[in-house]
């Protein structure tokens, strides 16, 4: 009994099965390494375009809080000021 099946996928390119098991020919293996080599360069730009934008979030949330420990400085100068102007 042989299980070997033949499939035509486009331009005489032929994918044999085996039992099961799938074996290309070597333009297909081309194709599919260039397709995965691809999708893996985009993956490594997409995570460091992550990567920047969360350096980007913990700059902007360090330079945020400086800016509200000023503006509470402020305030409690201000507010200090105030009071010495009411009751002193």
């Amino acid at each position: 009994m042989n299980n070997t099946d033949i499939s035509i996928l486009s331009k005489g390119k032929a994918l044999v099965s085996t039992s099961g098991i799938e074996v290309y020919i070597k333009e297909q293996l081309t194709i599919e390494i260039q397709r995965f080599t691809t999708t893996n360069v985009q993956l490594m730009i997409d995570k460091i375009k992550t990567e920047r934008t969360k350096v980007n979030l913990e700059a902007d949330r360090i330079r945020l809080l400086k800016k509200k420990e000023l503006l509470d400085r402020q305030k409690k100068r201000t507010s200090s000021r105030n009071h010495c102007d009411e009751y002193c």
